[in-house]
């Protein structure tokens, strides 16, 4: 019966002999194989570098691609859901609103009008996410006549407000509520935006994020405005 092998004891001469042959015939093979392998892990990390540069440009960009992407109908979301809210009453319409250079607008003055109302400030982020979609919005209903896009700004200073929209070139109108609207347009909560069929009743109201310039959005509210 052979003796057991140990698998620590020294390896003999020829062995040793035989393995550096191979080395030495096998070198250049080697040495290939070994740099292939270290150029594979070389791009590797270049791709993951790449990608994560990727990633981080393009953190501020989804939310445009997306808006972009959604405003042109591509992949539409489903049409607001219509409400039969409250009719507006006679203190909210007539609850003065001002213009920058401080001319006094009511609600009770756009008649025959749907109106949307978005009430936002510079200092909510969610906000300033909104008001590009409504400023699309108002560009693409604002040759109807009959609808009026409205952005009522709670900005305790309205310098502010003014800059912001001078600086985006926004051409939606904006107005300063004097206080806080009455019922039913009061709202704790910003971004609100309100819907006001031409009989001055709430069709739609939403608190938070949306994009008003989605195809089916804008199709419902000139729906709206049709029916009088």
């Amino acid at each position: 019966m052979p003796a057991p092998q140990n698998k620590n004891q020294p390896k003999c001469l020829p062995q040793v002999a035989h393995e550096a042959c191979l080395f030495l015939f096998c070198k250049d093979n080697y040495l290939e194989l070994l740099s292939l392998q270290m150029k594979k892990k070389k791009h590797l990390l270049i791709a993951v570098i790449v990608l994560l540069f990727v990633a981080l440009a393009l953190g501020p960009l989804r939310h445009n691609i997306t808006e972009f992407v959604i405003s042109k109908g591509w992949f539409d979301s489903e049409p607001p859901t219509e409400i039969r809210g409250p009719f507006l009453t006679e203190e909210a319409l007539n609850a003065p609103l001002f213009t920058s250079d401080g001319d006094t607008i009511r609600l009770a003055d756009f008649e025959n009008q749907v109106l949307f109302i978005g009430f936002w400030a510079t200092w909510c982020g969610t906000c300033r996410q909104t008001n590009p979609g409504i400023e699309l919005l108002h560009t693409k209903v604002q040759d109807r006549g009959d609808i009026t896009v409205l952005l009522l700004s709670l900005d305790n200073v309205p310098a502010h407000a003014d800059e912001y929209m001078e600086l985006r070139g926004f051409t939606v109108q904006n107005l300063f509520p004097q206080n806080i609207l009455p019922q039913p347009l009061d709202s704790a909560a910003i971004p609100t935006t309100f819907v006001i069929d031409k009989n001055r009743q709430i069709v739609y109201r939403n608190k938070g994020y949306s994009n008003y310039s989605r195809t089916n959005f804008v199709k419902w509210i000139k729906e709206v405005a049709d029916r009088g």
